[in-house]
């Protein structure tokens, strides 16, 4: 696994999905683990998993009346704890603490973590066991408390809910791909065997400057005393303007106006053209 920046999905942001149905989950994991209205008894009492609703009279089957709150188990009722009631209980909260963790390691790692397809895969295992942690908590209605009958109630509903919840997260992760590169760095990535692979053209990047076209213009005048001044202008598509002016003394312009001209003599013509060729033949 390789951390990116924050927010730049790299699995893709079909991550967010496990990362919100793992939250409705969770909250309604809570509601039917919590709430002391998971079911209904044959004479009405509204009983939890992990609380009962209580009645003015302090005897189990005088409940005509109710208040408004929830209360935990006491010792008097030992009698309806066997072993489907301690399981349910064993399991809701095993649901809703692992829960609470994986809501915590999904959202961390969705968001900035570029985790391979078998990563998401042992999440995704970990919430389908969750989701059948949450199910069997219906065992409840199989305890001596409900010896006589239950019906479910708004937490047994939530608990069902919440079950299909965890499974459909679990679905989401196993459908999660693999981190590209191209999700890594945020940018495609190019290579040559890859181009060769799927047909894709490599462009490489051009290393010649690119060069304006410009227009030159030189103008030249003589001064009095001999003197050449060249002036050269340049003007440039982007609208700049460059003036370069050469000075050309007299001298060096009459040699650069009038060019030596070098002649080469035979060496009889030079003997006939000399007046001393006589004295030095003598």
């Amino acid at each position: 696994m390789a951390c990116n920046s924050c927010c730049s999905y790299p699995n893709g942001h079909l991550t967010i999905v496990p990362c919100l149905l793992s939250i409705v989950a969770y909250i309604l994991t809570s509601i039917s683990l919590w709430s002391c209205q998971y079911a209904e008894t044959d004479y009405g009492r509204r009983v939890g998993i992990m609380s009962r609703e209580p009645s003015t009279s302090d005897y189990w089957f005088t409940d005509d009346r109710f208040t408004e709150q929830c209360i935990p188990y006491t010792s008097d009722y030992n009698q309806f704890y066997d072993t489907n009631f301690k399981a349910a209980q064993g399991l809701g909260l095993t649901t809703w603490i692992v829960g609470f963790v994986m809501i915590i390691v999904v959202w961390s790692v969705a968001p900035c973590v570029a985790s391979p397809k078998v990563g998401w895969r042992i999440i995704g295992a970990m919430f389908f066991l969750m989701g059948g942690c949450q199910l069997f908590t219906l065992l409840f209605l199989a305890s001596n408390i409900c010896s006589s009958g239950c019906e479910l109630k708004t937490g047994g509903v939530a608990s069902i809910f919440a079950s299909l919840f965890w499974w459909a997260t679990a679905g989401i992760c196993f459908l999660i791909p693999d981190a590209t590169r191209e999700r890594d760095v945020g940018l495609p990535q190019f290579s040559p065997q890859r181009a060769l692979a799927v047909g894709e053209l490599v462009q490489q990047p051009s290393e010649t400057p690119i060069v304006a076209m410009a227009t030159e213009t030189t103008m030249q005048r003589v001064e009095a005393d001999g003197t050449i001044v060249a002036e050269t202008v340049k003007s440039y598509p982007d609208g700049r303007t460059t003036v370069t002016t050469s000075i050309i003394p007299p001298a060096a312009a009459a040699v650069a106006q009038v060019p030596a001209v070098h002649v080469v003599m035979p060496a009889s013509a030079s003997a006939e053209g000399n007046p001393n060729s006589d004295f030095e033949k003598r």
